[in-house]
């Protein structure tokens, strides 16, 4: 038959029934197992209180308690679950070594955190190597739950983690930290619920962390990015908010994260360059498969997006109001292939504290093009933006490719060519498919003529509208030379309410006037 007997708890105070499990061994004398009259008792509880081991939250250094107890469940699986019962705040300038998974450690909305500006790690979780053998001990399926913590910018990071998997992290406050979550190796994470205020950096993860999934989530600080890098893949970012410098994302050497219905926020353009920046490092394409839907960018960056060396990205369904929509950046070597831009609506509004004229705004922007300036380098390779104005600034005077470059000596991709210049000058070039050919007040019978290739054998040429300024119009349709294999074909009218006649040479097309003299206006649907 089972003996109990009832003892008080030397810290709380608190009685608890111990139940006798067999004769005394001083080898597992501690909180949960006591030696009284020759026999061994094991304490009865559901859940373990940090107090037991005489954690007091008075302000103190209580390291090495909370160590203790870290040490004393360790090999004893009764103990699922500790919890900081009744503790407004506990102090800790030691890092907390959990080692052991399956346990559930619930702060019970008590502060945990180190002294001020002191720079520690409250809790790691580390696989330890097996003694003779090639092997590790880890430690998974931990649930960190309901703790208030905070530092300065420069000091603290609440949680580092490496090879533990089914980590879960909610219902978590954070005022002031240098870095919340530095995740390696970890699959199977979530994070839900969790602020972060006046945070220098929200987490890290990195080295195949994959499989994350992060919700519900606010970050608000001066600092800088989170980062999810180093072939990190498969994840998921959804109903977030970001907000101020800190409240940005960085993808390096990322594949396959989804990022969806987030709120971002910047306030200031001179210290929020992008929201989101998709690629850092050199290495090719080495940021893939990202689907970027459903979120508000909203004002106070210089731009949503920027796309540097990717591949296979979709942005859709967006709503922008930044300085530009995205960015794609290049320094002559760079590549971003399959791109899908669609559905977003872009709208520039101006931040409250800053906000750049609207004049210098565009829903598209291109940096250093380095002599090339592809958008899409590579052969036969879709890249898709609708609708759009591309804004190009520090390109070179010229001419410039976007689409594709040639493919063999007697074909090539579509591509479009157009020249601007940096003097302040510009020419509208929209790349939805159509191109501005000329703008101009004609006298009777006047001509002029305008460079012009067909693209791609002439198949791709289409329809050819002309306005003058009391809303006439007339409509010309491509009909290429099928039998030849040159970029031959002509313009044929289709209506013509201006009088004006259209022929096309080999490598221009001319425009002749009737006669009367009026303003025309031509655009090419490519």
């Amino acid at each position: 038959m089972n003996e109990f007997i009832v003892l008080a708890d030397e810290f709380t105070g608190l009685e608890y029934s111990w139940k006798k499990i067999g004769v005394a061994d001083s080898n597992v004398d501690n909180v949960l197992t006591k030696n009284v009259d020759g026999y061994k008792y094991e304490r009865m509880f559901e859940v373990a209180d940090v107090r037991w081991w005489g954690v007091k939250g008075d302000g103190t250094d209580e390291s090495t308690a909370l160590n203790q107890m870290l040490l004393d469940i360790k090999t004893n699986k009764k103990v699922n679950e500790v919890a900081f019962y009744g503790l407004e705040k506990v102090v800790i300038n030691s890092t907390l070594n959990i080692k052991r998974g399956d346990l559930i450690i619930d702060g019970k909305n008590c502060e945990l955190s180190s002294t001020k500006d002191y720079d520690n790690i409250i809790f790691t979780i580390e696989a330890t190597p097996i003694a003779g053998t090639e092997d590790f001990e880890y430690y998974n399926n931990i649930n960190i739950k309901n703790f208030i913590s905070g530092n300065s910018t420069t000091a603290q990071t609440f949680l580092k983690a490496t090879s533990s998997h089914y980590l879960r992290i909610t219902d978590c406050r954070f005022d002031g930290m240098k870095l919340g979550f530095d995740l390696k190796d970890c699959y199977f994470t979530k994070i839900n619920a969790v602020y972060f205020h006046s945070v220098y950096q929200a987490f890290k993860f990195h080295d195949a962390t994959n499989a994350f999934n992060v919700t519900n989530m606010k970050v608000h600080g001066a600092g800088i990015p989170s980062e999810i890098s180093n072939t990190t893949t498969g994840g998921n970012i959804s109903g977030c908010s970001f907000e101020d410098a800190s409240g940005r994302l960085v993808l390096d050497r990322s594949f396959g994260i989804n990022i969806t219905g987030n709120y971002f926020e910047g306030y200031n353009e001179n210290k929020v360059d992008s929201y989101i920046k998709l690629s850092l490092s050199a290495r090719y394409e080495n940021v893939a498969g990202i689907n970027i839907a459903g979120n508000l960018f909203y004002t106070g960056a210089m731009q949503a997006i920027k796309l540097d060396k990717v591949v296979g990205i979709s942005i859709t369904g967006n709503f922008i109001g930044t300085l530009h929509a995205v960015n794609v950046s290049g320094n002559g070597d760079s590549t971003q292939r399959n791109i899908n831009y669609s559905g977003n609506a872009w709208r520039y509004t101006p931040s409250q504290q800053v906000g750049l004229p609207i004049s210098q705004s565009s829903e598209f922007i291109g940096d250093f093009d380095g002599g090339r300036g592809n958008i899409s380098p590579e052969w036969n390779v879709p890249v898709i933006f609708t609708p759009q104005v591309f804004h190009g600034r520090f390109f070179e005077d010229g001419d410039h490719q976007f689409a594709a470059t040639a493919m063999d000596a007697s074909t090539t991709a579509n591509y479009m060519t157009h020249t601007w210049q940096t003097n302040g000058k510009k020419t509208e070039a929209y790349l939805n498919g159509s191109i501005n050919l000329l703008s101009k007040n004609f006298e009777a019978h006047d001509s002029f003529t305008v460079d012009f290739e067909p693209f791609g054998f002439g198949s791709t040429t289409g329809t050819l509208i002309i306005h003058n300024s009391i809303g006439k119009f007339a409509m010309f349709l491509w009909q290429r030379n099928i039998n030849s294999v040159n970029k031959t074909g002509f313009f044929k009218e289709v209506v013509n309410e201006l009088g004006v006649s259209v022929t096309h040479n080999n490598g221009s097309i001319t425009f002749i006037n009737g006669d009367t003299g009026q303003y025309l206006k031509a655009e090419l649907k490519v």
